[in-house]
């Protein structure tokens, strides 16, 4: 998308019917995608997908809330096959969320000729710090109470089989959590990047 497609789209082409299509069938290709997992897991349970790369693009293409409009959707469908009481989702949502806003408000608003790239390390940042916060007060005290009973120390053993230096929930976060999430957005980046770049033309 050149500037003169990026200022059109500014000027208020967002809500056309070729966008609400778009926006629409992204939704349900994000939702599809939550199913489709890396086949390593990190630290025992964490595990790399990227359904962000449709909320992305959309957010890219169409403006911030096109894309977590997208990120609400495909959140709103997982819930109905979720086992964690829409919770995990809710967690989902806001950590997703963060990344396609910092992102894309970078993109939309700066005037920098690198916005994109400058968008893409917002994201990342965003996404990692409200990982902290998310997992910390939302995700993990769940998945400890679903999956281990209540138990903290056997998360935590699971966790050091594969980094040793776990050994508590600051040291999950910061050795599990963080480089997880800085190595998600650097994927989701790049994907995101080529795809955009290569469909951009036929979405604008």
């Amino acid at each position: 998308m050149d500037n003169t497609q990026l200022q059109g789209v500014k000027k208020g082409n967002v809500l056309n019917a070729k966008a609400v299509t778009t926006i629409g069938l992204m939704s349900a290709m994000a939702f599809i995608l939550m199913f489709v997992h890396f086949p390593v897991k990190f630290i025992g349970f964490l595990e790399l997908e990227i359904s962000d790369v449709p909320a992305l693009i959309c957010a890219l293409t169409y403006g911030p809330v096109a894309g977590v409009f997208v990120e609400l959707v495909k959140n709103l469908l997982h819930a109905m096959t979720s086992s964690t009481a829409t919770v995990g989702e809710m967690a989902n949502f806001i950590m997703s969320s963060s990344y396609v806003l910092g992102v894309s408000l970078v993109f939309w608003y700066s005037k920098s000729q690198k916005r994109i790239q400058k968008g893409f390390f917002v994201g990342t940042l965003l996404l990692v710090f409200t990982g902290v916060v998310v997992n910390y007060f939302i995700t993990l005290p769940l998945y400890i109470t679903l999956y281990f009973g209540g138990n903290e120390s056997a998360l935590y053993g699971m966790a050091s089989a594969m980094i040793p230096a776990i050994k508590d929930m600051k040291t999950l976060l910061l050795m599990g959590f963080v480089p997880f999430n800085i190595v998600k957005g650097a994927v989701l980046s790049i994907v995101t990047y080529y795809v955009w770049k290569k469909f951009r033309k036929f979405m604008a």
